[in-house]
């Protein structure tokens, strides 16, 4: 979820964070995301380093760092955010720098008994397109699924789906039934490695994400898997930090493609929204692609930032993580500024030896590039040689919708695959698609998507 919503939708106190549901990506209104809440309760992004200013989060970003908590992820609590960010938690704790024992070496491997690809599903990268197993170009149009990212880090629910009904094939079919082909699914480094202290961790999250898979695949969904909360060293991932930690980010990859390695219907998303507050290379996209040291990292808790240094892992070696493992996957790759910078992604693409990378971004009213003529300046270039896929975007829940139309429009006209956030029955004034897990849209833009999708057929 965008910075700047998720800022607008934090909670303002422990007790309300108990009691509302944390999010991890998608804008919200109660919830920001975790690497744009600041200390401040009423905004979700980070405090700006000493003389700078902190750019405003993005819609999707605002959720991210104050979820709710698992009580909501159900959708039954109106506090709940509805932001994919779901990034503070009131258990969240700010000990713990870079280098902590903790680190990825104590990761639970998992995954070893996943069975995926049994739907028959398949997806690739050719040329400048997606395309199924026959080779037919797919255009992915879907939406993110929140709640897996925070539920279990939060220490509020053993049930690391907070109550929602995300193994059940039911709700992935209410989905297609608006032409969803594509469902986006975060994910908590910590709890996928059992460490630092999370309640559900390891196979138990493990089996749950791998449950959560087979049945968006059932209903004959793709499903990208994105690596949404992390945070360095000891420091338990209650939010969304600036870019991958070089302590489990590397782990977690390599743990998770291993476990989906033989799934071909499934997309690596390696980190959801980079941002770069508090890096110190003077080129923040080398640090993008090759890694850097940041001298701040957000705890979601109290102190909402706290100084330490620690190493990121760069974007490159992330892929060579993936790789390394065998597995075959299209991999996506998020720019800068809240992902909704891809302006030095061309000359920073990372090498993959399978050629399977697609070029990301998260795109929402009110960002730093929302229109038009800034999208006309940045992905032509981009789009000629690769794939695009917006991972989050979205509008008002009630309407009149004004930045869908235009959004779409574009979207359509130049090839771009695309989803919205969110489909979670959250009671937020934006971003929102749906009300209830059966798929009753939203007034504004619950409505303005399933329309939208309905006009294409169905593709997988």
């Amino acid at each position: 979820m965008n910075n700047r919503r998720r800022a607008l939708l934090l909670l303002t106190s422990a007790s309300a964070i108990a009691s509302s549901f944390l999010l991890g990506c998608g804008p919200s209104s109660d919830g920001a995301d975790p690497s744009h809440a600041n200390s401040d309760p009423t905004s979700s992004h980070p405090v700006a380093p000493a003389g700078g200013t902190v750019p405003s989060p993005g819609p999707g970003q605002i959720s991210e760092t104050s979820a709710p908590s698992a009580g909501d992820a159900s959708g039954s609590s109106s506090s709940g955010s509805s932001s994919g960010g779901g990034g503070t938690s009131s258990s969240g704790s700010s000990s713990g720098s870079s280098g902590s024992s903790s680190g990825s070496s104590s990761g639970s491997s998992g995954g070893s008994t996943y069975d995926g690809g049994t739907a028959g599903l398949a997806i690739h990268v050719s040329g400048n397109h997606l395309v199924d197993a026959s080779n037919v170009p797919v255009v992915l149009r879907g939406a993110d699924v929140s709640g897996t990212e925070f539920v279990c880090a939060q220490n509020n629910s053993n049930d690391p789906y907070g109550g929602a009904p995300l193994a059940a094939t039911s709700t992935f079919e209410a989905m297609r039934a608006w032409n969803i082909n594509v469902i986006r699914l975060p994910l908590n480094e910590d709890c996928w490695l059992d460490i630092n202290g999370v309640q559900v961790g390891g196979a138990a999250y493990q089996s749950a994400i791998e449950a959560e898979v087979s049945a968006a695949h059932a209903a004959g969904l793709f499903v990208i898997v994105d690596l949404h909360w992390t945070a360095p060293g000891a420091q338990r991932a209650l939010s969304q930090n600036p870019e991958p930690d070089a302590d489990h980010a590397p782990a977690f990859w390599t743990s998770v493609a291993s476990t989906f390695a033989s799934d071909p219907g499934v997309i690596f998303d390696l980190f959801n929204e980079p941002y770069d507050f508090w890096g110190t290379d003077a080129d923040p996209w080398n640090g993008w692609l090759n890694g850097d040291t940041q001298t701040q990292y957000v705890t979601g808790g109290t102190p909402y930032t706290v100084t330490a240094s620690w190493k990121t892992a760069g974007m490159q070696q992330l892929v060579t993580a993936v790789r390394a493992t065998g597995a075959t996957q299209p991999i996506l790759v998020n720019g800068l500024d809240w992902a909704n910078d891809d302006s030095g992604w061309l000359t920073h693409t990372p090498v993959d030896p399978l050629g399977q990378i697609i070029a990301g971004a998260h795109i929402y009213p009110g960002e730093s590039c929302d229109t038009a003529a800034c999208w006309d300046g940045v992905f032509p270039a981009i789009g000629s040689k690769y794939p695009v896929l917006i991972g989050e975007t979205g509008d008002t829940s009630v309407g009149p919708e004004t930045f869908l139309p235009t959004f779409l429009g574009y979207a359509d006209a130049h090839g771009w695959n695309y989803l919205a956030w969110t489909w979670n029955p959250w009671q937020d004034s934006s971003y929102v698609l749906m009300s209830d897990w059966t798929g009753t849209p939203t007034t504004g833009q619950g409505a303005a998507w399933k329309s939208h999708l309905l006009a294409f057929p169905f593709q997988n």
